[in-house]
Parts: structure tokens; C-alpha cells; sequence
């Protein structure tokens, strides 16, 4: 079964801006391909990820130091956060 995957305004913005890093050091493909193959798992197997909090999974990049907190709602995968581990949030 393939899930829906669903931005929220801040994703998209938390992912614009990490693009923009990864552009700056020369590693935007680098990110870029990453970031597809954790949205891949993610249409097929979002729960495969356990509850964190308030009905929010996370999953880890394989690469990088980033990861996705998301919700699953229906068959529809809605992603909130896209965040570097170091970050404060």
C-alpha cells in the first residue's frame, strides 16, 4: 500500500532551507538523495516507526543528520518537521 505524503508549511520551509545549506558546501545531491529514498520508505512503511509523542514517528536520515516527524493520518503520511539533530526546536 503506497501512502500520500503531505507538507505542512514549516516542512517545506525547514526543507527549503536545509537545501540551501547542503547548495552552500557543494552537497545538495548529496541531501537530495537522501532525502528521496527516506520519503520512498515512508509511502510504503510509515508505521514502521514507533509513536514519540503526541502521535508524532520520527525517522532518521540515512546520511545525514537530519530527521522527518511526521504523522500518520488515514493513508496519508503528514509530514510537520524536517530538522537537523542539533537544532533547537
Amino acid at each position: 500500500m503506497i501512502y500520500k505524503i503531505i507538507f505542512s508549511p514549516e516542512a517545506f520551509r525547514e526543507l527549503e532551507i536545509a537545501e540551501c545549506y547542503f547548495k552552500a558546501i557543494n552537497l545538495r545531491d548529496f541531501f537530495l538523495t537522501d532525502f528521496s529514498k527516506q520519503l520512498s520508505f515512508l509511502e510504503r512503511m510509515p508505521l514502521a516507526r514507533q509513536i514519540r509523542y503526541k502521535q508524532v514517528r520520527i525517522h532518521q536520515f540515512e546520511k545525514v543528520n537530519y530527521s522527518i516527524h511526521y504523522v500518520v493520518v488515514g493513508l496519508q503520511v503528514q509530514i510537520l518537521h524536517i530538522l537537523n539533530q542539533k537544532q533547537d526546536f
